[in-house]
């Protein structure tokens, strides 16, 4: 099953951030982006939260060029709604070209796919996740976030990876292709750094609804 809410990208400028003060255990330890999109305020809430462990959340930056989200791109600022599907404007981790998905680095000269192969999963704390993703908004000419809409209200949740969840788990339901979460921002020199997400319970190899394949 997709996720309940839809699918699709907010794209418009970069307003102010702040993130939770990480105290309360019973919440999860969220970065909140406010992104101005034709006159009005979106809360982007990105889950950083490492449950306390060091492996527990995974993350890496891409280095990628305008034309590889061309379609999206040359989109208006504002919500837009994505079929979850190849060709839509939709990412998937583990499909989509331009992300490749290697979860390892490999030796120079192994790969046909350029640097973005030696870009391995970061993990750490969520400060330090949060060290990365601040590069890739706060010097954007433009913001596209990606991820499911709120149901009340205007902003953009599950802003990460949304498919591998384990079987039973409270997320497995929402287990789905071609409907990933991710921050990219568009730089003023016109390179684009995308912020990727993951939990380490989430699978890196899925079926075509989404759930988690055995190795």
């Amino acid at each position: 099953m997709p996720l309940i809410d839809g699918y699709g990208v907010l794209i418009g400028d970069l307003r102010s951030y702040s993130c939770d003060n990480g105290n309360d255990p019973r919440q999860y330890y969220h970065c909140n982006i406010v992104v101005s999109a034709r006159g009005r305020s979106y809360r982007c809430a990105v889950n950083l939260d490492t449950k306390k462990q060091g492996d527990a959340l995974r993350w890496r930056v891409l280095k990628l060029e305008r034309q590889d989200i061309e379609m999206v791109s040359a989109l208006p600022e504002g919500w837009h709604a994505f079929d979850s599907s190849p060709g839509s404007g939709a990412l998937d981790y583990l499909r989509s070209p331009e992300l490749h998905p290697t979860t390892e680095c490999r030796p120079s000269g192994t790969s046909e796919m350029g640097d973005i192969d030696c870009i391995p999963w970061q993990y750490g704390s969520s400060l330090d996740a949060f060290g990365d993703l601040e590069p890739v908004i706060s010097n954007a000419a433009r913001l596209y976030v990606y991820g499911e809409p709120f149901r009340i209200g205007r902003g953009v949740h599950n802003i990460h990876q949304n498919q591998g969840d384990p079987s039973g788990s409270r997320w497995s339901e929402e287990n789905g292709t071609w409907q990933d979460g991710a921050i990219a921002g568009l730089q003023h020199s016109g390179e684009v750094l995308m912020f990727l997400s993951r939990f380490a319970t989430q699978a890196d190899s899925t079926d075509d609804q989404g759930r988690p394949i055995s190795s």
